[in-house]
């Protein structure tokens, strides 16, 4: 069986010589197809809707390899493989024998799907698989359409309180695109929606793909962008976000957050257990949306000052 390989993990797992900045947490597999996805997103590289190579995946190198070949060798240097499916003929049955082939040399395994019905769901948690992730993307219904998402948002929404019934709270991931079209306050209530529902959120930040129908569109600025890092880790840690932050001047304040001194936390990508996606929406010459590593983060201290409302 074929599946895609991100460049990183083939690098990790000694199929290519080369080196990374920085390795990847998990080894990140993605499901083939020559056609790519039959979803119409208009930011993904494998949509249907998109001409770009299907060796993409925001912009990084996927290279198709036999499943039987490279799992062996990524269960010797990683405890954990994150699979994304994409959506053709049988992917789902697909999807459970890629799970099962993985759970035997001792992976764990997270699952990044599109809504399918509880009793996969329930089948893929006896066959290894322990969080699920779901590509919700869009922080509004509105901004759903406009990015042409393949099910409507209540599907997603449905899904996400299923997968939480099956896998538990804290255990389902929902995928959260920032920069295609939402405010600060869709992005704010959309992640407390999520936490409320006993899910966590996992930011991406919005990627333009050549050869996508949204190659054009602008990314998101790293003000904007910190923001909702810092919105998302606050409402994940329980603080009251409203009382702390002001949307409209898009700044925190500070001068509230006395004891807080791990705010810089929030830079770090946020998902499933040792994900990290090195470089996945940036190259490495630039200062990354999502830090994959803590030591490359800048203290909470200078995280707080560009954002501070204080500053002008």
């Amino acid at each position: 069986m074929l599946i895609r390989a991100s460049i990183g993990t083939l690098i990790a797992a000694g199929e290519l010589d080369a080196k990374t900045l920085v390795r990847p947490g998990v080894a990140y597999l993605l499901q083939y197809s020559d056609g790519g996805c039959s979803g119409g997103c208009l930011f993904c590289a494998q949509s249907s809707r998109s001409v770009a190579s299907k060796e993409f995946l925001s912009r990084v190198v996927w290279p198709a390899m036999s499943l039987e070949d490279i799992a062996p060798k990524i269960a010797r240097v990683f405890r954990r493989a994150c699979v994304q499916s994409i959506i053709k003929p049988n992917f789902v049955e697909e999807l459970h024998e890629v799970v099962k082939t993985l759970s035997q040399y001792g992976l764990k395994v997270s699952l990044s799907t599109s809504p399918m019905p509880d009793e996969d769901l329930k089948l893929f948690k006896r066959e290894g698989v322990d969080y699920l992730g779901i590509g919700l993307d869009a922080a509004t219904p509105s901004v759903a359409t406009k990015v042409n998402k393949p099910y409507p948002y209540s599907v997603y929404l449905d899904f996400i309180d299923r997968a939480i019934s099956v896998f538990g709270r804290g255990k389902v991931v929902v995928h959260l695109i920032i920069g295609i079209g939402e405010t600060l306050m869709d992005a704010l209530e959309t992640i407390k929606q999520v936490y409320s529902m006993g899910g966590r959120v996992s930011l991406f930040a919005f990627t333009p793909v050549k050869g996508t129908p949204a190659e054009s569109w602008s990314r998101p600025s790293l003000r904007y962008y910190r923001m909702v890092q810092v919105i998302n880790y606050m409402i994940s840690n329980g603080l009251p976000v409203e009382e702390l932050v002001d949307l409209n001047r898009v700044c925190v304040y500070v001068d509230k957050l006395s004891g807080l001194g791990e705010i810089s936390k929030a830079l770090l990508t946020s998902g499933c257990p040792e994900c990290n996606r090195p470089y996945y929406t940036e190259s490495p010459r630039e200062e990354p949306y999502n830090f994959p590593a803590a030591d490359l983060l800048p203290i909470g201290q200078e995280l707080l000052r560009k954002l501070s409302c204080d500053v002008s």
